[in-house]
């Protein structure tokens, strides 16, 4: 339970540029009620939602979503916020989301109840139009594939889908693979 608790923090890591810091802002005040934003804001805050369902999505793609992967998604959006607070967000902005993680996964849990795998990573990758969020996306995705140390055949399969689906290749779904599990495997 340790270790995991630890792979967090890594995988928050995998956000190499400014996009998850700034956009993680717009998602938070959009999960408030009657929230007002721009329609440049709410598509981002869309984005920002759809790369934590990836996440979720690829948690869940072996059909058992365990209490380390729930773990491992709640460490992980709470090191994206403590990068984003360090990056001048509002604390109390950003506790929005951890406060309604529950929510946000039983939304995702139903939603892939009803609608498949194949139709989730359709719908994940319609809303993630920006370059970075796609390949943000990719790499948390593929960081939650090692959660346990390796990457099922099944998991292999979800992350070579969703790296379709977002416009990279197979090629491109293990160069991600191969730097997520470096990052997680580092001190």
């Amino acid at each position: 339970r340790n270790r995991i608790a630890m792979l967090g923090p890594k995988l928050a890591g995998l956000c190499k540029d400014d996009f998850a810091d700034g956009a993680i802002v717009h998602w938070a005040r959009s999960l408030a009620t009657g929230a007002e934003l721009t329609p440049e804001e709410w598509a981002v805050a869309s984005e920002v939602e759809a790369v934590f369902e990836c996440m979720y999505l690829m948690a869940a793609a072996d059909g058992d979503l365990g209490k380390d992967e729930l773990l491992l998604l709640s460490q992980t959006l709470e090191a994206i916020i403590s990068s984003s607070e360090r990056a001048g967000g509002s604390r109390f902005e950003l506790t929005l989301p951890l406060l309604k993680l529950g929510e946000t996964l039983d939304r995702f849990s139903g939603l892939l109840a009803e609608h498949g795998l194949p139709r989730r990573i359709e719908s994940v990758a319609r809303r993630l139009v920006s370059a970075k969020s796609r390949a943000l996306a990719l790499s948390l995705a593929a960081g939650v594939a090692f959660v346990d140390d390796f990457v099922a055949e099944g998991e292999m399969e979800s992350l070579d889908g969703l790296a379709r689906a977002l416009g990279f290749d197979h090629g491109d779904a293990l160069r991600v693979l191969r730097e997520a599990h470096t990052a997680l495997a580092s001190s």
